[in-house]
């Protein structure tokens, strides 16, 4: 996920951030602080609906729930299927979405290397541009090779990955998942930057909704869209919108979306364009840890009616 509380910019990110980039990241920050903090000292249930209150502005129904954000708080409290800890775990959902999608239309990162210790990883300066994840959490990122930060370095930056995940928020699926670093094949675009991101909301196989993250770490945008890419008057927080040009990749994009997303009653699937080549990034089940705030809030109920909810019994652990 990318959203607000599981994002960390990457170690050279903030260097010519614009001030209203830089408004958006501390109050990622101290979003993140206060939120670390509580999830120590208050139960998951409770925190979880204080989170809302604070996010949403007002409570939320977790047991009959009707909004977006509600459905997914409904999930992160009982959905306990094995699918979920898959969606949660970035080597097993590289394998699910080929699995769905076996065509050579989907292109998926090559792993360089997978571990707990990068001291035991490749040399990092041979290898080809790369990127640097947590496995079993969402947002953090480093690149490489960076001839300014050595292993010592990257090891210092990455200590803390592995203790703040989404699992103070109560995020079952990752908590299930190996915790462990994952280094993985950089995709190239043509001035370097980072890949414009395509979150595509599936919802029992349908595509309803997509979401067109630009400019993560320089200037970011964020824009809605229907599949027949007309943009939808809402805004996610005080993210500004864009005219955002209609990719040549949009119909093999929800052609994959779809595929990747059938037998979910919901997911989001995360996509990348680039000269024509569409990538693989991941598999989301808990977008926004459910405490999406959307302007008007009325777009979080009119999202809500898209996802059916399974039943409390099809959702035992165990289910796939």
């Amino acid at each position: 996920m990318t959203e607000l509380l599981k994002t960390d910019a990457p170690v050279r990110a903030d260097r010519g951030q614009r001030p209203q980039q830089s408004i958006e990241a501390f109050m990622r920050w101290v979003e993140r602080a206060v939120h670390a903090w509580t999830a120590r000292l208050v139960p998951t249930r409770l925190l979880r609906h204080v989170l809302y209150l604070g996010m949403i502005r007002k409570f939320g129904n977790f047991r009959r729930p009707r909004t977006f954000n509600e459905k997914a708080n409904w999930r992160i409290f009982n959905d306990r299927r094995d699918r979920i800890v898959a969606a949660c775990d970035k080597m097993r959902m590289k394998e699910m979405a080929r699995a769905a999608y076996p065509g050579p239309k989907l292109r998926i990162p090559e792993t360089y290397w997978f571990g707990t210790d990068l001291r035991s990883a490749p040399d990092l300066f041979a290898l080809p541009p790369w990127v640097l994840k947590p496995n079993h959490s969402s947002g953090q990122v480093l690149f490489g090779p960076d001839p300014e930060t050595g292993l010592d370095a990257l090891v210092h930056q990455t200590r803390h990955w592995g203790k703040h995940t989404p699992v103070a928020l109560g995020e079952w699926g990752y908590a299930e998942a190996r915790p462990g670093l994952l280094i993985e094949e950089r995709i190239p675009t043509p001035d370097g930057a980072a890949p414009t991101d395509y979150k595509f909301f599936v919802f029992d196989g349908r595509v309803e909704l997509i979401q067109v993250n630009r400019g993560r770490f320089t200037s970011q945008t964020a824009t809605f869209l229907d599949t027949d890419w007309n943009r939808l008057d809402v805004c996610w927080r005080i993210m500004p919108v864009a005219d955002e040009p209609r990719p040549p990749e949009l119909e093999t994009m929800l052609e994959i979306a779809s595929a990747l997303g059938t037998g979910w009653d919901f997911i989001r699937i995360d996509l990348y364009a680039v000269d024509g080549t569409v990538w693989f990034g991941e598999y989301t089940p808990y977008p926004g840890s459910g405490l999406l705030r959307y302007r008007p809030m009325s777009f979080d109920v009119e999202q809500g009616k898209h996802w059916t909810l399974p039943t409390l019994e099809q959702v035992q652990r165990g289910q796939p």
